[in-house]
C-alpha cells in the first residue's frame, strides 16, 4: 500500500523560521558584543603600553638631571649647572645670550597648546654622562660625552593625523650638548622626536626642600620662579630635591557605541586640574588615562 507523503505544515513551518531566526539574532549579539568588548581591550591595551612604557623612558632619563654638573649637587634657578634648566643663569656665561632662550629652550609653565582648556608645560633638564659614549634621547650617538654637558628638552608637538580625528599632540624630546667655552647648544632644536603619541596634556611639578628648615612641599613652575625671586641668600634657595610628571594620553582607537559611558573630562595632572577642550561628542569617542609619576633627583642628594 502506497502511503501518502506528508509535508510540513503552515504553522510548522512558521515556528521552524521563528526559532531560526532566534538562533541567528543571538548569535550575532554574541558576535557584535565580541567585538565591541575587542575593541575596548584593545584601545585600552594601547593606551597603557603607550602610556607606561613611554613614561618608563622619560622617567629613566630624567634620574640622570645634575649628574656630575658644576652646581654641586644643587638644583635652583640660580646656580650654574643646574640640573633642571629654569633660566639663562642655569648655563655658562658663554651660552646666555642664545636667542630665545628663555622663551623657548628653558623650563616653562603652560608654554604648548594641547587638547585642553589651558596648556602643557615644558622640562629642560641637563646632565654630564658617566660613559663616554651615549645614545640621547634622539637617538644620536654621542662620542667624548664624558667631556659634554647633554641637554634635553620634553615638550608636547603637534602630529599628524587622520582625517575626521581631533587634532594630535605626542610627547617629544629634543635633544643637544655643549662643551666648555661653547656659544651653542649643537643639535639643540634640529631634530625632536617622539617619545609618547596621542598625549593630551603634560604637566610638571617640583617637590621643593627648604635647607633652612627642611621642610618639604610641592610648586609648580610658576610658583617656584615666583618664590624664589625674593631670595638673595644661597644659604636661603629652595632646592629641587624631585620631579612629578604627569600626562594624559589618549587611545588610538574610537571605543564606539561604548562612548556613551565615558563622560570624564576633568583630570588631575601632577597635582593641577586639567579639563578637556572641544565637544563632548568628540571626547567621548577615545579612552583616556591620566598617568602620574614622582621622579627623585638622585643627584642632589648631597644638596642637605
Amino acid at each position: 500500500m502506497i502511503k501518502p507523503q506528508q509535508a510540513f505544515t503552515l504553522i510548522e513551518l512558521m515556528v521552524a523560521l521563528a526559532l531560526g531566526l532566534l538562533i541567528v539574532a543571538a548569535g550575532l549579539a554574541v558576535f557584535l558584543s565580541s567585538q565591541r568588548s575587542m575593541g575596548l581591550q584593545s584601545s585600552l591595551g594601547g593606551l597603557q603600553q603607550n602610556a607606561n612604557f613611554g613614561l618608563s623612558s622619560l622617567t629613566h632619563d630624567l634620574r640622570h638631571a645634575n649628574l656630575n654638573t658644576v652646581s654641586s649637587q644643587y638644583v635652583n634657578n640660580k646656580v650654574i649647572g643646574s640640573g633642571i634648566i629654569f633660566t639663562k643663569e642655569n648655563l655658562p656665561n658663554s651660552l646666555q645670550d642664545i636667542a630665545n632662550l628663555e622663551t623657548k629652550f628653558v623650563s616653562l609653565q603652560g608654554k604648548d597648546t594641547d587638547n585642553t582648556s589651558g596648556k602643557s608645560d615644558q622640562l629642560t633638564i641637563q646632565y654630564v654622562p658617566v660613559a663616554n659614549e651615549i645614545i640621547d634621547c634622539e637617538g644620536n650617538s654621542i662620542t667624548s660625552a664624558q667631556s659634554k654637558t647633554i641637554v634635553q628638552r620634553y615638550f608636547l608637538k603637534e602630529i599628524s593625523k587622520p582625517t575626521g580625528e581631533p587634532i594630535a599632540y605626542s610627547l617629544a624630546c629634543d635633544a643637544g650638548w655643549y662643551a666648555t667655552g661653547d656659544t651653542a647648544i649643537t643639535g639643540l632644536d634640529n631634530n625632536a622626536q617622539q617619545i609618547m603619541q596621542y598625549i593630551d596634556a603634560f604637566k610638571i611639578r617640583l617637590g621643593i626642600k627648604n635647607l633652612v628648615n627642611n621642610n618639604l612641599r610641592y610648586m609648580t613652575l610658576n610658583e617656584y620662579k615666583a618664590a624664589m625671586g625674593s631670595i638673595t641668600d644661597p644659604k636661603e634657595y629652595l632646592q629641587v630635591v624631585s620631579v612629578e610628571i604627569g600626562v594624559l594620553a589618549r587611545a588610538t582607537g574610537k571605543i564606539g557605541s561604548d562612548s556613551n559611558v565615558n563622560t570624564q573630562k576633568v583630570f588631575k595632572l601632577a597635582g593641577q586640574t586639567v579639563t578637556l577642550s572641544g565637544t563632548d561628542a568628540t571626547n567621548q569617542k577615545y579612552l583616556r588615562q591620566a598617568v602620574n609619576q614622582m621622579v627623585a633627583l638622585r643627584n642632589t642628594l648631597g644638596a642637605s
